[in-house]
């Protein structure tokens, strides 16, 4: 009997080492890999709680440069998205919003005040609740114009999670809500949440989304142009009832571009992307998901594609991600949101 039990205890012992050493190995792969892509060893940005919105940068809204002087009478277009829009750059005055400002605000134009609430990480539900919270909490007037930038979180995210409802950390605060009644196992929640929001599990997310294919016509795919469509329809709607329009901006992605690009451009960015060709995946869960999200969005009086705005450029535009944009690429983005903005809102 006591060889029986120090057998089982050697098992378990064992066990737990090689849990622990998997887990170890998943936090250096993940954290390489963030430092690879992004340049730091986390992925997104240090944020709070926050009821509404679930969390929040700890800076808060990023300030706009080119704005009318405050308390000056201006129209206010409001700018959601996620890091894209919040400006991957160290620079207030070279975000889209900031350039957008620039455009609009030339001399012997009407004046436009352009707020920044682009957040890290964000992507069309997490905006949602962002601007319930905005105009819950707005102590000044509404805005004129609500704008969405989006498209590439929303296909990161589901390439990940396989769900319509995916966001940044979607497994780990699901995890902490679930996990104690999931199992018997749940009884020791604290533990089992950590299993849930583990690093191991985050490797898996990301295998999921470099390494296992999207099938085009999954009917996860279609619930997720369904929900989204949903969504975006609520925000137009909940925009409508403070009087301010509505409009998308569909990001453009290296993933996703079809227009032709210079080659020696092309050329330049295929040595700069880190992914490169290596994870063939990752421009096909990419070109799916947005291809099945146009298809379901093309045809809204709101909706913006961006997709191959950036394809006319004479020098690289994307970061080593193939998604966030260099200062070239952000000019652009405001150039083709002022050319918008100018024929369907700014022309009366």
């Amino acid at each position: 009997m006591r060889k029986f039990w120090r057998l089982l205890l050697s098992v378990l012992k064992w066990l737990v080492l090689a849990a622990v050493a998997v887990e170890v190995f998943a936090l250096l792969l993940v954290s390489v890999s963030n430092y690879v892509i992004y340049g730091h060893l986390r992925e997104g940005s240090r944020v709070r709680y926050d009821p509404y919105a679930l969390f929040l940068s700890v800076d808060g809204p990023r300030p706009t440069t080119g704005n009318p002087p405050p308390g000056a009478p201006a129209r206010t277009v409001w700018l959601l998205g996620g890091s894209t829009m919040r400006g991957s750059t160290d620079h207030d005055d070279r975000t889209i919003p900031s350039y957008l400002a620039a455009r609009l605000n030339r001399p012997g134009r009407p004046p436009v005040r352009v707020l920044n609430f682009g957040e890290n990480s964000y992507n069309s539900l997490m905006e949602t609740k962002y601007l319930q919270k905005l105009l819950l909490e707005n102590p000044g007037p509404p805005p004129d114009l609500v704008i969405f930038y989006d498209g590439a979180n929303e296909c990161s995210y589901y390439a990940q999670h396989r769900t319509p409802y995916a966001h940044h950390g979607y497994r780990r605060v699901r995890a902490l809500v679930e996990s104690y009644y999931r199992s018997l196992f749940g009884l020791l929640k604290p533990l089992n949440a950590a299993i849930y929001a583990s690093f191991t599990k985050e490797l898996y997310d990301k295998l999921m989304q470099t390494a296992v294919p999207i099938a085009p016509d999954s009917e996860a795919l279609q619930e997720l142009a369904a929900v989204t469509e949903e969504r975006y329809e609520h925000v137009r709607r909940l925009a409508g009832c403070y009087g301010a329009g509505f409009l998308l901006a569909w990001q453009p992605t290296l993933w996703v571009e079809t227009g032709p690009v210079a080659p020696e451009v092309q050329t330049k960015e295929k040595g700069l992307i880190v992914l490169g060709d290596r994870f063939l995946a990752v421009r096909h869960n990419f070109m799916v998901t947005y291809e099945a999200l146009v298809r379901r969005l093309q045809d809204k009086p709101y909706f913006v594609n961006f997709r191959n705005g950036l394809g006319p450029r004479t020098e690289p535009v994307y970061q080593p991600d193939g998604v966030h944009l260099l200062d070239a690429g952000r000019q652009m983005v405001a150039r083709d949101l002022a050319r918008t903005l100018e024929a369907r809102w700014l022309k009366d």
